[in-house]
């Protein structure tokens, strides 16, 4: 489970303010099982690793997704 969460947080640091649908999708693409990614997602927002906005999720910008880790425009 530790692993598909922090794959998880890799495909919305790389797709950021993707919706729940895409980043299912996107985490098919990646090899990612469709178990609980809506699950995952809850339980990065609670752990303050994602924020969600308006049913989007983006990455919360500390350790390995700091500034000059990860910069991202729409940011």
């Amino acid at each position: 489970m530790e692993e598909q969460y922090d794959q998880i947080l890799e495909v919305v640091a790389e797709n950021p303010g993707a919706t729940v649908k895409e980043i299912t999708d996107l985490a098919a693409d990646h090899g990612i099982p469709d178990t609980n990614i809506s699950d995952l997602l809850s339980e990065a927002v609670n752990n303050d690793d994602l924020l969600e906005f308006d049913d989007r999720y983006w990455v919360m910008r500390k350790g390995k997704y700091r500034f000059h880790r990860y910069d991202h425009p729409e940011t």
